[in-house]
């Protein structure tokens, strides 16, 4: 009797470890994000965000393409401009675990030029794959 609960608690316990080691290796993959550093207004008509894709992920992603809304607000409360896009053939390597530098434009007649201090809201979903091109 004990020898057959002995060897039940040992097949049940490989299970578990089998199950544990595979579900982690399933599970291997990219998470990218977008993250917003400051937006920069210099120019009538064109926005300037800087900004890093972040892999939190186990393994190298390419980022294809991301949505972004974005609001800014001036100093005294108003809001300034918002808009919602989305930003295609990014194509952007992130390794895992890594961060990668990426600023783009948007070009837009309503954005104005605007040197005082403003705020910003902004929320971006990333799209990404595990291969190239």
């Amino acid at each position: 009797m004990k020898k057959m609960l002995l060897g039940l608690f040992t097949v049940l316990a490989v299970s578990m470890l089998c199950m544990i080691t595979f579900s982690q290796s399933v599970e291997a993959k990219p998470q990218i994000r977008y993250h917003v550093e400051k937006i920069q207004l210099d120019s009538p008509g064109e926005a300037t965000i800087v900004g890093h894709f972040s892999n939190d992920g186990d393994e190298t992603g390419y980022v294809k393409w991301m949505d972004l809304d974005l609001t800014l607000i001036a100093d005294n409360g108003q809001q300034m401009w918002a808009d919602t896009g989305i930003r295609h053939y990014v194509e952007k390597m992130v390794p895992a675990y890594e961060m990668v530098h990426y600023t783009f434009y948007i070009q837009n007649g309503d954005i104005p030029e605007y040197h005082k201090k403003f705020r910003w809201k902004c929320h971006s979903n990333t799209h990404w794959e595990k291969n190239a091109g």
